[in-house]
């Protein structure tokens, strides 16, 4: 028989070890999830430091982004009410030897306030937070670096290699996340300034339609607010309003802007407006919607039989009772091409 089946005739003492081999990368598959079902950056900044202060069994956890020469803290968590960290608070790099040479190097460094030897300028921190120690880790986005992450504790600790080891899974997966944020917020800036550009070409072509949109933008946002809807929802319904006659850029002028009433003709050609609107966007969707686009939907009048593939207009008067919102009636009828009274009701 072995010395180790000897000393544990039980066999107890595999399984153990392996529990505590497995315990840290639960702490980290927890953290993940934790982080990954946020839908908001800064909101899954927060929760990042929420969960790496538990997973490091820690006392509070800041997230400070690099601007230049500056650092800027963006989110913060502290365990205790007594331990709250200075929020909000921006400094310059070149104050803070160790933290620079944490983000030159890619490499974690960890602090204790026992430690002669260390940097004075984080020693001085640690004594104005209420701080024994400090493990900074750097927080790179791609290739570049985006910013540190500073996980403290109110004990007198060093961070061992397995604890440095799994904040730096964290803030790998942390830096993930903040790239994919980004792009997304890069790319829905840009379809926003495409968006906006053609707006404004239909601006120059036709004033009325211009104040119209205008018209559209204010009681749409309003009616959005008016039913509680997170920011991204009004951003998208506001997005929504801007374009909602932009197949008129396609519209010729001398329809758009004839003084009298229009012919059948010329109806008919206005009609198309939606259904270019359509096309002009393509299929791209509004930023945080899922839905079909709505653009070639709306009927004109509501007591016409409608068009755009056939929606049925008791449908429409459904979603649109207690009156018409605006851009359910031609804005021909605001241009003085028939008078208010023959307008319908």
């Amino acid at each position: 028989m072995s010395a180790e089946r000897q000393s544990d005739p039980a066999g107890l003492a595999r399984p153990v070890a392996l529990a505590a081999t497995l315990e840290p990368l639960s702490r980290l598959v927890s953290f993940s999830r934790a982080i990954a079902a946020e839908q908001v950056l800064q909101r899954m900044l927060r929760v990042a430091t929420r969960e790496l202060t538990r997973m490091l069994n820690a006392e509070a956890c800041l997230v400070s982004r690099l601007e230049g020469g500056l650092l800027r803290e963006v989110a913060d968590y502290s365990s205790s009410e007594k331990s709250q960290v200075a929020r909000g608070l921006s400094y310059y790099l070149a104050d803070y030897p160790t933290t620079a040479a944490v983000l030159e190097s890619g490499l974690p460094s960890s602090i204790s306030a026992d430690d002669a030897g260390a940097d004075p300028a984080e020693l001085f921190v640690l004594r104005e937070m209420e701080m024994q120690s400090v493990l900074i880790i750097p927080l790179i986005i791609e290739t570049a670096t985006w910013g540190l992450i500073e996980v403290y504790d109110t004990r007198t600790r060093v961070f061992s290699g397995a604890e440095r080891y799994l904040a730096e899974l964290a803030a790998t997966h942390i830096g993930a996340l903040v790239a994919g944020f980004e792009h997304e917020e890069q790319a829905q800036r840009l379809y926003r300034e495409t968006l906006a550009s053609l707006s404004n070409a239909l601006e120059a072509k036709d004033a009325v339609t211009s104040q119209h949109t205008e018209e559209v933008v204010r009681l749409a946002v309003g009616a959005a607010a008016e039913l509680d809807l997170d920011l991204e929802a009004v951003r998208s319904v506001e997005l929504g309003a801007v374009l909602h006659d932009i197949g008129k850029v396609r519209v010729p002028e001398s329809i758009l802007n004839k003084p009298g009433p229009l012919t059948d003709e010329e109806w008919a050609v206005m009609k198309t407006h939606p259904e270019i609107g359509e096309h002009i966007l393509g299929p791209r969707r509004l930023p945080g919607d899922d839905r079909e686009p709505a653009v070639p939907r709306r009927s004109l009048d509501l007591r016409s039989q409608g068009r755009a593939r056939g929606r049925c207009r008791d449908a429409v008067r459904r979603r649109l009772r207690r009156g018409a919102l605006p851009g359910t009636r031609p804005a021909r009828q605001r241009r003085g091409g028939c008078p208010p009274a023959a307008a319908p009701e």
